[in-house]
C-alpha cells in the first residue's frame, strides 16, 4: 500500500481524472488491513457501527489533500504520528481534568444549530428558528443575549457519562496502540482516528443533555455522518443542511452528508453527487444564504454604481485544482483590463470581501498596480469606522447595483439568476472544471476565451441578452422566501 505521504497526483491531469485516481486511493486506504482492524477497535470501544466512520475519515483526508501541490500534507509522517499522540493526549487529559461533576439536566428543542464559529452567523438564522417553537445554537463564541446557544468552550465542562465515562483508561490504552500501528505502518493514524474520538466526545456530551427533532448547519465540509449518528441514537429525527457553495472536486462538497440537502436550484445538487456526497432527500429551495444577508436587511441606498463588477474571492490551497489554474485565475482579470483599455469609459470594478486576503495574494497585487480598475474590499459604510455588522450592506447590493457582472467562482453567479440578473462565469480555456464542469448545464454560465467574453458583455450591457436560454429555476429557485419553503417541507414530513 502506498503511504500518505508519499502519494502524487500529476497536476497536468484533468480535475476529473485527478479526482477519480484520488478518491480510488483514499477508499483503497480506508479498506486496508491494519486501519479497518483500528477502526473496528474504535467501533467496539464507543458502540458504533464500524461503518459510521467511513463518511468522516475520507472527508477529513480530503480536507488534508493540498490541490496546489497535488499531495496529502506532511502532517501523516510517520515523525508526525509521535505529535499527534502527544497533542491529542494531551487533550484527551485535559478533557477528563475539565469533565463536568454535575449531573446534566436533559433539554429539548425543535430545532438545534450547530457549528457557529462567529457571532455574527447567528443572525443569519434569525428569521428561520422564528418558525419553531424552540430553537438552540451550538456555539465557539459568546453570541447576544437575545440568542439561545450553548457554548462549547474548547472541551471543557462535558458531560462524559454518554461517551467514556465507564471506559477511560481503555481509550487511554487504545491511544498506544494507534501510535503502535502508526510508527509501525509508517502512516499518522492518529491524526484521523483521535479526531474521531474528539468528534464523539463532543457531541456523544451535546446531544445527551440537548435533544432536538432537526439538526441544522450550513458548513458543507463539516458534516459527518457520525455526527448524524449520535444525533439520532439520542432521539433526533433528521440532519439538514443547505446549499451555500458550489461542490469542488477535490475540495468543499466532496463527502458530504445529511438526511435532507436543501439545494440552490433543480439541478445544482449534481455536483455534490459527482463529490460522492450523500443525501436521502433533496428539495430545491434558493438561497437560505441569500435570504438571510440580502432580503432580511436594510436596503442599501449608497451603493456606487459600476458598468462591470467582477465577484471575486481570494484563493486557498483547496481551489488550486490543476498545473494551470493560478494563471488562468490571473488571466481572467486580464481579460477586465483587456476591456476596459479598449473602452476605457466603463467603470469596471473588482470586488473583494473585507479580510479576504487578496491585496496579499502578489498575483493579484501586482495585477492592480498596472490597472486602473477600481478593486473594493471594504463597504462603503465600514472605512474608518467600526459599523460593519451583520446588517452591512453585502456583495448582493453591489452586483445589483451594476449593469454587468462576472465572476471566476462564485455562487453569487447562481443566485443572481433568481432575480434576473444574469452573471457570467470567466473559466479561460474552460479548465475550472473542478467547480464549473463542461457541460450543457454550466456552458450556459460561462465563457471561456475573451472574445466571447466582450461579446456576451456588450449583450447583457446593451439589454440584447436573451433569458429565455436560461431555466434559471435550474440553478436558484426564488430566495425571498426560502426559509418558509424549507420549514413547510418539514412541517409536511411529520405528517
Amino acid at each position: 500500500m502506498v503511504r500518505l505521504v508519499n502519494f502524487k497526483l500529476d497536476r497536468k491531469l484533468s480535475p476529473e481524472v485527478q479526482n477519480n485516481l484520488l478518491t480510488k486511493f483514499i477508499d483503497e486506504f480506508y479498506k486496508n488491513k491494519i486501519f479497518q482492524n483500528l477502526i473496528n477497535d474504535l467501533s467496539n470501544i464507543f458502540n458504533i457501527p464500524q461503518e459510521k466512520f467511513d463518511q468522516d475519515i475520507k472527508l477529513y483526508l480530503i480536507t488534508n489533500f493540498q490541490n496546489s501541490k497535488g499531495k496529502f500534507f506532511p502532517k501523516f509522517s510517520t515523525f508526525n504520528s509521535i505529535f499527534s499522540f502527544f497533542k491529542y493526549t494531551f487533550l484527551y487529559l485535559w478533557i477528563l481534568f475539565y469533565q463536568s461533576k454535575k449531573n446534566t439536566n436533559k433539554s429539548y428543542f425543535e430545532l438545534i444549530i450547530d457549528d457557529i464559529s462567529h457571532k455574527d452567523e447567528a443572525f443569519r438564522f434569525k428569521n428561520f428558528i422564528k418558525y419553531f417553537k424552540s430553537s438552540i445554537f451550538i456555539s465557539r463564541v459568546s453570541l447576544q443575549k437575545d440568542f439561545n446557544y450553548y457554548l462549547f468552550n474548547r472541551y471543557k465542562n462535558l458531560n462524559l457519562e454518554s461517551s467514556i465515562n465507564n471506559k477511560k483508561l481503555k481509550v487511554f490504552f487504545y491511544y498506544f496502540k494507534v501510535l503502535f500501528f502508526s510508527l509501525k505502518n509508517r502512516t499518522n493514524y492518529c491524526e484521523m482516528i483521535f479526531k474521531m474520538i474528539n468528534l464523539i466526545i463532543k457531541y456523544e456530551s451535546i446531544f445527551y443533555s440537548l435533544k432536538s427533532r432537526y439538526l441544522i448547519q450550513e458548513r458543507h465540509f463539516t458534516s459527518s455522518k457520525l455526527k448524524n449518528f449520535i444525533f439520532k441514537k439520542n432521539g433526533g429525527k433528521k440532519t439538514l443542511l443547505f446549499q451555500r457553495n458550489i461542490a469542488q472536486l477535490n475540495g468543499p462538497g466532496m463527502y458530504t452528508y445529511s438526511d435532507i440537502f436543501f439545494s440552490l436550484g433543480n439541478k445544482t445538487h449534481l455536483q455534490y453527487i459527482k463529490c460522492k456526497s450523500h443525501f436521502k432527500k433533496i428539495y430545491p429551495v434558493g438561497s437560505f444564504f441569500m435570504q438571510a444577508v440580502k432580503f432580511e436587511k436594510k436596503k442599501q441606498s449608497s451603493i456606487p454604481y459600476f458598468d462591470l463588477i467582477h465577484i471575486a474571492s481570494n484563493m486557498n490551497y483547496f481551489q488550486d485544482t490543476h498545473y494551470k489554474f493560478l494563471d488562468d485565475w490571473i488571466e481572467q482579470f486580464n481579460w477586465l483590463k483587456k476591456l476596459n483599455y479598449k473602452f476605457p469609459k466603463l467603470k469596471i470594478c473588482i470586488k473583494g470581501r473585507k479580510y479576504d486576503g487578496m491585496r496579499k495574494n502578489k498575483i493579484f497585487s501586482n495585477f492592480l498596480k498596472n490597472s486602473s480598475i477600481t478593486f473594493i474590499d471594504e463597504h462603503y459604510e465600514d472605512k474608518d469606522s467600526n459599523k460593519f455588522n451583520h446588517d452591512s450592506s453585502h456583495s448582493y447590493d453591489y452586483a445589483l447595483n451594476s449593469k454587468v457582472v462576472c465572476t471566476w467562482q462564485s455562487t453569487m453567479g447562481f443566485e443572481l439568476l433568481s432575480l434576473n440578473k444574469f452573471c457570467m462565469f470567466l473559466d479561460p480555456g474552460g479548465r475550472n472544471s473542478a467547480h464549473l464542469p463542461n457541460d450543457n448545464f454550466h456552458n450556459k454560465v460561462k465563457v471561456t476565451s475573451y472574445e466571447n467574453f466582450e461579446k456576451l458583455f456588450f449583450e447583457i450591457y446593451e439589454s440584447r441578452f436573451d433569458f429565455k436560454t436560461i431555466n434559471t429555476d435550474d440553478y436558484c429557485l426564488n430566495s425571498d422566501n426560502t426559509h418558509e419553503k424549507i420549514f413547510k417541507i418539514l412541517n409536511n414530513a411529520k405528517n
